[in-house]
């Protein structure tokens, strides 16, 4: 099994250098065309090798000055290590705090944070204000709700009144009705059967008078009724009337309220106050945090300098290597693979430059005329 696994491993490597393998092209030297052309594709190759190389060796050295600093770091006096090591730690765990504390999550919308920054002086006493509002909302709509009841009640009654004072109409007509009929009956009595009408028409009259008096004095009821019942209903719509103002006016003062803060009601701007509070709490610890990482950055900056690294800036990025000797081993490692890539790169277009440089050697050295077109092209590039 390893050995069907080298195998593998040995086909694949082949399967590469052949795909990167650069072919030597066929061409009639004797053409004078298909030579010089030839000659100038080798030359670009070498130029493009060269090119690279330069790249290579910038990049090769900047990495063998990051293994270097690495070096220095490690041989370092154990009195500027230990400085080095407390200030790298002190900014790995602030680090470890601020991003602790960034992932906390806070329960307000921005427009809430900009209304709290806006009015953070005086958010306690309108909540109180508004908490009051509210309560006082509830008072009115109460004192709403019983006016309207009693406005109702006293509407009934108006109906009421003006119900019985129609029926006492309506008795009256029948009274006078019955009357005329008791009169032309005791007429017709007395012309017809001589009959003495005398205690009859007394009784009559007496028993009209009684009535009379008793629909006057209801209707006169009634009109008292009806006034005080208005009395009472104006008094009852002044009232409500005045409720309706103060409702008017508070909603429109919750409103204002709840739009100022970004709000639906008093508990959640409680709520939200608490949570500002506590971010900004937060949010000032963080700038702190900042200031000392700031602080501790400087620190690391001025102990590598003291130790003569070169690069010291990409260090911070890193800082967690100068604390802990595992993560010091993989940026080694790390330096030393990209080293090795670099090297084989380098070495590669080495080799593309040598192959190129053989191939026009041995064009130069079979006729005195290609080596001079060797001369003039390799002195044009």
């Amino acid at each position: 099994m390893v050995k069907e696994k080298k195998d593998t491993k040995e086909l694949l490597n082949e399967l590469e250098q052949e795909m990167v393998r650069v072919e030597k092209e066929k061409v009639d030297l004797r053409n004078d065309k298909e030579r010089i052309a030839y000659l100038e594709h080798l030359c670009e190759n070498i130029k493009e090798a060269k090119k690279q190389c330069e790249d290579i060796k910038f990049e090769y050295g900047q990495v063998t000055s990051y293994l270097k600093d690495i070096q220095l770091i490690d041989r370092a006096p154990k009195e500027e290590q230990e400085k080095l090591l407390a200030a790298a730690k002190q900014i790995v765990e602030l680090t470890k705090e601020r991003k602790k504390s960034q992932k906390q999550e806070y329960k307000f919308t921005e427009a809430q944070r900009r209304a709290m920054d806006n009015y953070e002086d005086v958010v306690e006493d309108d909540i109180k204000k508004l908490t009051e509002y509210e309560e006082y909302q509830m008072k009115i709509k109460q004192d709403l709700r019983q006016l309207s009841g009693e406005k109702n009640l006293l509407l009934a009654d108006k109906q009421d009144i003006i119900h019985r004072q129609g029926m006492l109409k309506v008795l009256g007509k029948c009274l006078t009705a019955l009357l005329i009929a008791t009169f032309a009956m005791l007429a017709v009595l007395m012309a017809c059967f001589k009959v003495n009408i005398n205690v009859a028409f007394v009784v009559t009259v007496f028993v009209t008078f009684v009535f009379a008096a008793i629909i006057l004095n209801e209707a006169r009821k009634n009109r008292i009724d009806m006034v005080i019942t208005e009395k009472k209903g104006n008094r009852a719509i002044f009232l409500l009337n005045r409720v309706k103002i103060k409702y008017v006016n508070n909603v429109r003062t919750l409103d204002y309220m709840y739009h100022k803060y970004q709000v639906r009601n008093a508990a959640e701007l409680s709520f939200v106050r608490t949570q500002y509070v506590r971010a900004k709490r937060e949010w000032e610890r963080q700038r702190e945090s900042s200031i000392r990482i700031h602080e501790a950055n400087q620190v690391v900056l001025q102990e590598l300098r003291k130790l003569e690294v070169k690069d010291c800036d990409i260090w911070l990025g890193q800082v967690e290597a100068l604390v802990e000797p595992k993560e010091m081993v993989e940026v080694r490692h790390d330096l030393n693979v990209r080293r090795q890539k670099l090297r084989e790169q380098m070495d590669y277009n080495t080799g593309i430059m040598e192959q190129c440089l053989d191939e026009i050697d041995k064009i130069r050295s079979k006729k005195p005329e290609y080596a001079v077109e060797v001369e003039r092209i390799l002195g044009g590039m």
